[in-house]
């Protein structure tokens, strides 16, 4: 293609595009040399805060002195873009490497990866530099393998809180650190952990934490445990310690620079492997529903609180030694034995559930349903000696079910309200109230929406009850009433709002917040929480199998359990410390 003039350089192809620009070959009139050129979008040069953290940043990567580093010749402003001047590197990415061959790589070209990257890491943070953009397609690697680490387009200073743009967030999820989903804070140890993900991609193949949805990936970082190797190839076992280390959920657990990394990598590919039967790659797990049984993660966190509490034993020692062998594991005797007979002797317990309405209940990758609703129900039936049965069912459909006997009992964030009780009972486990979200830099208050587009789920509680209430409040003081927006799934409420189609959502706190984490600030909270009610589990009128939900969520309360799970979600603001048996006041 012929050249196209732009200042003192001549594009000659485009080699590269993103989210942050487009990459050139160019060549420099000015030094005689081919260059590798980034032009930003225009109206990124439009914006004098942007133009001037450009600017300051791109002095600072200009700064890191290792031969990991593609060098940076200059930058500037040409014909209102913004540009950055670097050495042009032949070669290609790791990215498309994987990509192209599909397979894992050798583990020792593996580590060779990660050493060399660590060190461009670690120059970058001896000058306050953090990347926050580490993947395999920010890695180049020439014809000899010798590593480069390149567009620190979104680097930033440590301790600056990261820059966002609607329906965006920076960087790429599958190597996100949990704490960055926060949209604060993010140190060194993001990059390391993001680096450590690009070991596990390189050893298996495969990404940390592979999904379909925005929700899935975050949920996946935020408290999933970290995967192993092995599980891919047994020959890898001395690796699951180093990403469990590097993709540890609090920073200060991980390695503390990229040279810690590198150095553990490289013992783990020298330490002796014993395998076990044939060797062979194991079988990826399959898809399908949970087993009923809480994740490792939250036994390992609750201590054991696993050695069940004072009123737990008390139960064992009354149960003589027979009867204790009749119960599954992790059953309380004392507590199974009130279940209803018809449920203890199916073993199950049949709920129906509605998705997605996270971080209470979604399905994850592998078609799982997952959320703190679901980790607790688990726990539950595994107190009470069951198994549990989700059954996919529609939000209306649910406490018609439950009346009927076609569910035992439903679970899906439902408020507990007195006219609700009217057909089922409750069993409160949770205190949640209502949230709104808006964009950032709007200055909505849900007190005063009047005239406004806000989005809801169908069928919650924000839908039927509050803002028809709010809306009839406009028309009667001659205002325009509120326009209800109403969508089937609350995903789609949020990237509604996200994309300005509306201009705030209404929902359950625990929903709106978790929506606000996903946005990487893209959105913020509208006001405070208000409304506040109880969750409940609901059950048919009169049911006995009431009382035995109660008397297991008493005791996960008692164990500590109950608090783990719920610190897990981030949804700890909402637990009781007292459940109850319809425990609505409104």
């Amino acid at each position: 293609m012929d050249a196209t003039p732009f200042g003192h350089y001549r594009l000659q192809e485009l080699i590269g595009r993103g989210g942050m620009g487009e990459v050139y070959r160019a060549y420099d009139t000015k030094t005689d040399r081919v260059v590798a050129l980034k032009v930003l979008p225009s109206q990124l040069a439009q914006d004098a805060v942007f133009q001037q953290r450009f600017r300051r940043e791109s002095q600072a990567a200009a700064g890191v002195n290792d031969p990991h580093v593609v060098p940076i010749h200059g930058y500037g402003e040409i014909d209102g873009r913004l540009y950055l001047d670097m050495r042009l590197i032949e070669g290609r990415t790791l990215g498309a490497m994987l990509s192209e061959t599909g397979k894992p790589l050798d583990p020792a070209f593996a580590v060779q990866i990660v050493e060399q990257v660590a060190s461009a890491l670690d120059a970058a943070h001896e000058l306050g530099l953090i990347h926050r953009d580490v993947k395999p397609s920010n890695i180049l690697l020439t014809k000899q393998n010798f590593a480069y680490l390149i567009d620190f387009g979104l680097a930033r200073t440590a301790g600056e809180s990261g820059m966002t743009t609607a329906g965006s967030t920076l960087g790429t999820l599958a190597y996100m650190a949990p704490e960055r989903f926060d949209g604060g804070f993010a140190d060194a140890r993001a990059d390391t952990y993001a680096l450590t993900c690009v070991l596990y991609e390189c050893l298996t193949g495969a990404r940390p934490y592979p999904a379909d949805s925005l929700e899935q990936q975050i949920a996946g970082h935020m408290v999933s445990p970290a995967p192993k190797p092995s599980e891919s190839n047994a020959r890898l076992a001395p690796f699951d310690e180093v990403i469990e280390k590097g993709m540890a959920k609090k920073p200060a657990k991980r390695y503390q620079t990229g040279a810690e990394l590198a150095a553990a990598a490289r013992r783990a590919l020298t330490a002796p492997v014993r395998v076990t039967g044939s060797g062979r790659h194991t079988a990826a797990r399959p898809a399908g529903r949970r087993t009923g049984r809480l994740p490792q993660r939250a036994l390992l966190a609750a201590g054991v609180l696993a050695v069940v509490g004072a009123g737990a034993v008390a139960a064992w020692m009354w149960w003589d030694s027979r009867s204790a062998q009749d119960w599954p594991d992790g059953a309380v005797p004392a507590i199974a034995a009130g279940v209803p007979a018809d449920i203890r002797e199916a073993g199950k317990l049949v709920i129906g559930v509605n998705v997605p309405y996270a971080p209470n209940e979604f399905t994850n990758s592998d078609g799982e349903i997952v959320g703190f609703d679901v980790d607790l129900m688990d726990a539950v039936t595994r107190t009470m000696g069951l198994s549990p049965e989700y059954r996919e069912t529609e939000f209306d459909d649910i406490l018609p079910a439950v009346r009927d006997g076609s569910l035992d009992v439903g679970m899906s964030s439902v408020t507990d309200t007195l006219d609700r009780q009217k057909v089922v009972d409750f069993v409160t486990y949770f205190e949640a109230g209502t949230l709104w979200a808006q964009r950032k830099d709007s200055s909505v208050d849900p007190s005063a929406a009047c005239g406004l587009r806000v989005g809801v789920a169908n069928s919650v509680i924000q839908e039927t009850v509050e803002i028809p209430a709010k809306s009839d409040e406009c028309v009667a003081a001659g205002l325009a009433p509120i326009e209800k927006v109403v969508f089937a799934r609350q995903d789609d409420v949020t990237a509604a709002l996200i994309a300005g189609d509306i201009d705030a959502m209404s929902a359950d706190s625990p929903v709106t917040g978790f929506a606000i984490k996903l946005s990487g600030g893209a959105l913020v909270p509208a006001g405070s929480v208000f409304d506040s009610a109880p969750y409940g589990w609901p059950v048919a009128k009169g049911s006995e199998l009431a009382g035995s939900l109660l008397r297991a969520l008493e005791h996960l309360v008692e164990t500590g359990e109950y608090k783990t799970i719920a610190t897990m979600w981030g949804v700890e603001r909402g637990i009781i410390a007292d459940p109850k048996i319809n425990g609505a006041q409104r």
